[in-house]
Order: structure tokens, then C-alpha cells, then sequence
């Protein structure tokens, strides 16, 4: 691993193949974020339907959560920490 300063950041502008153009800490931080991942806020009770989904109540916070396709998601219920597929018109978006 390169020590100098700024190595680490030459690091991750290969891995990411050029995408980061700042040098900051917290463009590392934006450029290892999932891209669209946004906090929701369950609108209805969900009981999950097959193995890949995950239940959760009116009021719950998802997080990390991203699109998938038409419909359906995959996040993480904050007040049980399980991971899933959910379906996108139970919740909305909080930030």
C-alpha cells in the first residue's frame, strides 16, 4: 500500500476506475456508498412472502435501501437489523 499522502485515494481512483475527482476523505466515503441508497420510512405493515424478503411495521426505518427493478427494493429494517427484498409502494423516501 502506497503511504504517502494521497495514496490511498490513488488507490481508490483505480478501483473505482476514475470515478472520484476530489481528493477530500468524504469523497472516499460518497464513492464507497452504495449509488442511490436512501433512508425510507414504512408506510403499512409488510409480512414477508418468500425466503428473500424481509417483514417490517408501519413506521419502521429502512436503510440502505435500493431500487432492484419495477416495484421492489432491498434494504434493511433498522429496528431489526434483517435485510431483504420489500415491496417499494410500502414505503417512502426520507431523504
Amino acid at each position: 500500500m502506497d503511504r504517502r499522502p494521497g495514496g490511498i485515494i490513488m488507490q481508490h481512483q483505480q478501483q473505482y476506475h476514475g470515478y472520484m475527482h476530489q481528493t477530500s476523505m468524504s469523497s472516499v466515503r460518497s464513492v464507497t456508498s452504495p449509488p442511490h441508497s436512501r433512508v425510507y420510512r414504512a408506510l403499512y405493515d409488510y409480512a414477508a412472502q418468500d425466503h428473500d424478503e424481509v417483514s417490517f411495521r408501519d413506521g419502521d426505518v429502512i436503510i440502505n435501501a435500493q431500487p432492484i427493478d419495477e416495484g421492489w427494493m432491498y434494504g434493511t429494517v433498522q429496528r431489526t437489523g434483517k435485510s431483504g427484498m420489500l415491496p417499494a409502494n410500502y414505503v417512502e423516501c426520507c431523504n
